[in-house]
């Protein structure tokens, strides 16, 4: 969930290579009567018309897009070095307000997903906005109702972009990354013969292994628990001395097992195993089919409410707390679209068991 998108890594390098150069631009020309504000707004401005202008090359075949990161670039760097110009204050604002709404309607179009070097970049700019809002000595007459726009604009654009690129991750997640928050095994991308048979060898041997829990009484009778509400849709049954045990990927001995919460009672889904260390994920005998995956940034309340992720600024909500679980497989032994080794089961899966 927000990673670092390969073809906007060369953003990111060449927006730190701007900093110094930013720096040092502001040493050469030792500007007199500016107030810090206005020089740090100029310092992340470069910054982020670096960014923009780094990210030109990977979109040249996208006309409309790499226009426009030439545009936001230049005018971000020209800006950044005419902090003395009279009307550097409202030029400055309407650049950045307009280059956030425009990142918001990619956003929200589909032409574009959320990932760090955006955020890092839109939360840069939100910050140079406040900077460059903040009144200083000689502008009295604006002095107030400058202090009435930073109070209400800066903290309204960042709600409007963090919420819409959260809501974006959440309402589009990939078909292979169901569960929010979690972190795939890194993989080769097309599962090789050999790849494809170890995975269906893994498969049927967990359906074998797994069967007769199926009546969730023997489950109870094996040593595994609920792990959360049974008031969910589905319900991870843990077994902690095959978890103590620290068995890696053996059918016979798997740290959970998935059962939809049906009305008709516990129905079994899957199988899911894990791993003892974070950090630490196990063999991957079918290649990118069986990838294991860590949840990170997860929160929860106190009163076990889960919110899947952390908000794209890296934060939980309000009473909440951050977990990250050790890496975990599942196998699905219920039709499921996003196939038998996806990080997560479809909801509509579960709801048609329910409604059986």
């Amino acid at each position: 969930m927000f990673d670092i998108a390969p073809d906007h890594a060369i953003g990111l390098y060449v927006g730190l290579l701007a900093l110094p150069l930013a720096l040092i631009a502001i040493q050469l020309r030792r500007p007199r009567d500016v107030s810090g504000t206005v020089l740090g707004a100029s310092v992340l401005m470069a910054i982020s018309g670096g960014t923009h202008l780094g990210l030109v090359l990977t979109h040249r075949n996208e006309t409309i897009t790499a226009a426009l990161f030439v545009m936001n670039g230049v005018a971000y760097l020209a800006l950044s070095q005419l902090y003395s110009w009279r009307w550097w204050r409202p030029a400055s604002a309407a650049l950045i307000t307009m280059t956030l709404f425009g990142y918001l309607g990619y956003i929200v179009l589909g032409l574009d997903t959320p990932d760090q070097v955006a955020l890092a970049t839109k939360l840069l700019e939100l910050t140079a906005l406040g900077l460059v809002l903040v009144p200083v000595a000689g502008e009295r007459p604006w002095r107030r109702r400058r202090w009435g726009t930073l109070a209400v604009a800066v903290p309204l654009l960042t709600v409007v972009t963090i919420s819409v690129a959260w809501i974006d991750a959440l309402a589009r997640p990939d078909t292979q990354h169901v569960h929010v928050g979690a972190v795939l095994q890194q993989t080769n991308d097309v599962a090789t013969p050999e790849q494809e048979a170890a995975a269906k060898q893994l498969y049927d041997q967990t359906v074998v292994a797994i069967a007769p829990y199926g009546d969730w009484h023997k489950a109870w009778d094996a040593g595994f628990r609920p792990g959360g509400s049974q008031s969910l849709p589905s319900t991870h049954w843990m077994n902690q001395r095959n978890v103590d045990a620290a068995y890696v990927m053996d059918p016979k001995h798997p740290q959970g097992l998935v059962y939809a919460n049906s009305k008709h009672g516990p129905v079994l889904l899957g199988a899911m195993f894990q791993m003892k260390n974070i950090g630490n994920f196990g063999p991957d005998p079918g290649g990118p089919l069986t990838a294991w995956h860590q949840h990170e940034n997860i929160c929860f309340t106190p009163f076990g409410f889960e919110f899947s992720l952390m908000t794209p600024t890296a934060t939980c909500p309000l009473g909440a707390i951050d977990i990250t679980a050790s890496p975990m497989l599942h196998v699905w032994i219920v039709d499921n679209p996003g196939g038998p080794f996806a990080v997560d089961i479809d909801e509509k899966v579960v709801k048609r068991i329910d409604q059986s």
